[in-house]
């Protein structure tokens, strides 16, 4: 999404800071929890089973008492309730089980910020339709799907520590800045700060780029993984902008003609399938709020 560029002189100020603290790595950047490294690496390796999945889990119990809320809720509707993560794993399936751990350990380290509640909420928000729709798109061309998750996930993920790091100068100069003020500045140095926190928690180099290029203009510069998170972004875009009803006419008039659809080779049929699964990304990222 297109977003105007800093004028004022706090946005610059702050903006020059920011870049300073981003180059000389002096960001303060959030730690994954060992339990969450280690659920990403096994859901993405395919290299555990459920009975690991679940022991691995047990070691934080918050994760896990997220992670059976979910089992548990409407959306996946037990006939018994499910009272054991290997359980859950065994009727979500373990990739399911392991991305909405995954999204619950990021959600809690990095998208809080003090005062600014609605606006991290609307952040988190936005990150879990990108991964939802990241999943899909990588399923309608047999890519990785667990990779594409993971990106989608993270890729606005500096947006948040951004944010924190904006709030501390500000403090600090005794000064204040508003949200129109602050946005324009968090799109412009997200990508950087997001690939700098995924090669900090040790993701695959690949995310790291996917999250670095994902906001490239021009279709052929960016690696596939970038592509599909374009995409992803645009239509999590796409589907906050109004009622999920309309949502499929919406975005063939909006992203009928955008450079991600040629460089993924999506054609026309693939998109309109891809759209059609607007409802089911809905409530996959709804179970990770």
């Amino acid at each position: 999404m297109t977003r105007s560029a800093p004028t004022t002189a706090i946005d610059n100020d702050l903006a020059r800071e920011l870049r300073q603290k981003i180059a000389q790595g002096e960001l303060e950047l959030p730690v994954l929890s060992q339990t969450a490294s280690q659920v990403a690496s096994m859901c993405m390796q395919g290299s555990s089973d459920a009975r690991t999945l679940a022991n691995t889990l047990n070691h934080d119990p918050a994760l896990a008492g997220h992670v059976l809320r979910v089992a548990n809720s409407a959306k996946y509707a037990p006939v018994e309730p499910i009272v054991s993560l290997q359980q859950a794993v065994s009727r979500m399936g373990m990739t399911t089980v392991g991305q909405i751990a995954f999204a619950v350990a990021v959600g809690s380290r990095v998208f809080h910020a003090p005062g600014h509640e609605d606006w991290v909420r609307a952040m988190w928000r936005h990150a879990a339709l990108t991964a939802a729709w990241a999943r899909e798109i990588a399923r309608a061309k047999r890519a990785n799907v667990e990779g594409a998750f993971v990106c989608g996930l993270l890729h606005d993920v500096g947006e948040p520590v951004l944010l924190q790091a904006a709030l501390d100068l500000l403090a600090k100069a005794k000064s204040s800045a508003t949200r129109d003020e602050l946005e324009p500045l968090l799109h412009q140095l997200h990508a950087e700060a997001g690939a700098k926190l995924a090669r900090a928690w040790k993701m695959a180099p690949w995310i790291a780029d996917a999250i670095e290029q994902h906001h490239s203009a021009v279709a052929g510069t960016c690696c596939q993984d970038a592509a599909i998170v374009r995409l992803a972004d645009e239509l999590a875009l796409c589907m906050e902008r109004g009622a999920l009803e309309a949502f499929a006419e919406r975005a063939k008039a909006e992203l009928a003609a955008h450079p991600a659809l040629e460089q993924l080779n999506l054609y026309d049929d693939e998109f309109a399938a891809l759209v059609g699964r607007a409802g089911a990304v809905n409530d996959f990222a709804g179970a990770m709020e």
